[in-house]
């Protein structure tokens, strides 16, 4: 039998009894041409028929903003680290979180793109699980998945969801990013506490953001708000160019979304 098209759609016989955590580590690679990956561990948590998938690091301000009532703060840029979707399978809605570093806001960008898997009749064992292999185009890049029916759970990190089981392993033809599930527990969470944005936008408005950032990341920030001190404790002048520019820097040393189609080409 060929591959056949599964189009992007809600299987309601599949089951979410109990909430979990499913853990996956990413490999990414900063820039296309990177020799090394760096890697990050996020968490895909499940209560009912919502999931949320975010950093350990985004899980835990999510967790201290409820107990503190804030946050612990953002990456200091657009990174491959924010990687942060709330799914709803009622409504079927994929919600993409954007927090603007140094300003600290928070928007919401709704994924409307349809994932049209292509399932092949390949199979393999990762782990503990039997797996079938899917194949689909997202975000201007081509992704080879391999799910599991084991877990009956139509989920998987990022915005991937759609297939008869959860996503095991998930990664680009480039290997720019690499998913990889190392780990499922039971959670004992009363709710997910997803972070609140203040308004919704779309991708253009994004890339705006992206680029109004990287032509001056400083410019919410006052002198009195950055205070330097040299090695023997004294307070001395911060330089603002160098600051800037180490910042521009930084911010074009890591420029590889994961939706490729909406990079930002900084000058």
């Amino acid at each position: 039998m060929k591959p056949f098209l599964f189009v992007f759609a809600l299987f309601s016989s599949l089951i979410f009894g109990q909430n979990s955590s499913f853990i996956y580590d990413l490999k990414f690679k900063p820039n296309t041409d990177s020799l090394k990956t760096e890697d990050v561990r996020f968490y895909l948590d499940v209560m009912g028929k919502e999931s949320l998938f975010r950093s350990d690091k985004f899980r835990k301000s999510d967790s201290l903003r409820v107990k503190k009532g804030r946050p612990d703060g953002y990456d200091a840029q657009f990174n491959n680290r924010q990687l942060y979707v709330k799914k709803n399978f009622t409504t079927n809605e994929v919600t993409r979180y954007v927090y603007v570093p140094i300003v600290y806001k928070t928007y919401a960008i709704n994924i409307t793109d349809a994932l049209e898997w292509k399932i092949s009749e390949e199979k393999q064992m990762i782990g503990t699980y039997n797996c079938q292999k899917a194949e689909v185009s997202y975000g201007g890049r081509n992704w080879t998945a391999w799910f599991t029916a084991d877990i009956a759970m139509s989920d998987g990190p990022y915005i991937f969801k759609g297939l008869p089981g959860l996503i095991v392993t998930i990664n680009d033809e480039k290997l720019d990013y690499q998913f990889s599930l190392v780990q499922v527990k039971n959670s004992n969470w009363k709710e997910l506490y997803p972070a609140k944005f203040d308004k919704l936008i779309t991708w253009s408005d994004y890339e705006k953001l992206q680029r109004d950032f990287y032509s001056d990341p400083l410019s919410t920030l006052k002198k009195s708000d950055v205070i330097n001190y040299d090695d023997g404790g004294n307070i001395i002048d911060t330089n603002f160019k160098e600051m800037r520019e180490g910042m521009q820097k930084n911010i074009r040393a890591i420029n590889n979304p994961i939706e490729l189609n909406h990079k930002v080409e900084y000058k």
